[in-house]
């Protein structure tokens, strides 16, 4: 099975409990779309699309904030929303994915870092964006999921961009109004208990074989001697994301 092939399984059997867990995806699409008012004020926001929808969390925002009138919709593996029955959907791999034109606003979040190719694909968003409209992106750093990495993980997603490297991916004719990074941690009782999460959010799609008990015991102890402390454990995320016009 291919990596996008494992990816897009992952993420269909953690629909179910993905807005019960994803917390810190839930802050990162609200920080965005704040971020994305901020600097647009008075902007004509109507024509959107938005890439790698999911659950629907950042769609129920925009839905919520801005005045859209011709929303499009990308997935690799969601189904279409209840609350957005009008939407465009265009179901598939972004990467190949016919885009809308003359668009206001191109936004994603939390899905860029699944790309294989992130500067392709921030080239056709901008190119699908009309003069005078904007681009609103998050996805995680390098320094994403450090317990993961120090413990020898090899199941991180391909494009892990620093919001220096995801910033330089613009091309010209861009300004970049804001971009930044910022690591949240969550604790979990248990090493267990982080993998639970990890799995429950679909973001354990890179794993290229499944673990025996062995495998997991040794993960697991090690996880709690490296980073346990007072009973816990924590799970680090490196949200990077930015905010840009075109000229």
């Amino acid at each position: 099975m291919s990596a996008a092939a494992r990816v897009q399984r992952s993420f269909r059997r953690g629909f179910a409990t993905y807005d019960d867990s994803a917390l810190v995806q839930k802050l990162i699409a609200r920080g965005l779309i704040r971020r994305l008012q901020r600097h647009a004020v008075g902007a004509r926001l109507a024509h959107v699309f938005e890439a790698g929808y999911g659950t629907g969390q950042l769609t129920r925002l925009l839905l919520q904030r801005l005045p859209i009138e011709a929303l499009h919709l990308n997935d690799l593996a969601a189904e279409p929303l209840a609350f957005a029955p009008e939407a465009d959907y265009r179901p598939g791999d972004i990467e190949f994915l016919s885009l809308p034109e003359d668009l206001d606003l191109a936004i994603s979040a939390s899905m860029i870092q699944w790309i294989a190719d992130p500067q392709t694909l921030i080239r056709r968003l901008c190119d699908a964006v009309r003069p005078g409209g904007w681009l609103a992106l998050s996805g995680f750093g390098p320094d994403h999921f450090p317990e993961l990495q120090a413990l020898g993980s090899q199941a991180a997603a391909p494009s892990l961009l620093s919001a220096d490297a995801m910033a330089g991916l613009l091309p010209t004719g861009w300004t970049l109004q804001e971009k930044g990074s910022r690591a949240r941690s969550l604790c979990f009782a248990s090493p267990c208990e982080a993998l639970r999460h990890l799995r429950d959010t679909g973001v354990n799609g890179r794993a290229s074989r499944p673990w025996t008990r062995r495998d997991l015991d040794a993960f697991c102890h090690d996880y709690d001697a490296q980073f346990g402390k007072a009973g816990r454990v924590p799970l680090t995320y490196q949200p990077v994301w930015l905010i840009a016009q075109k000229a």
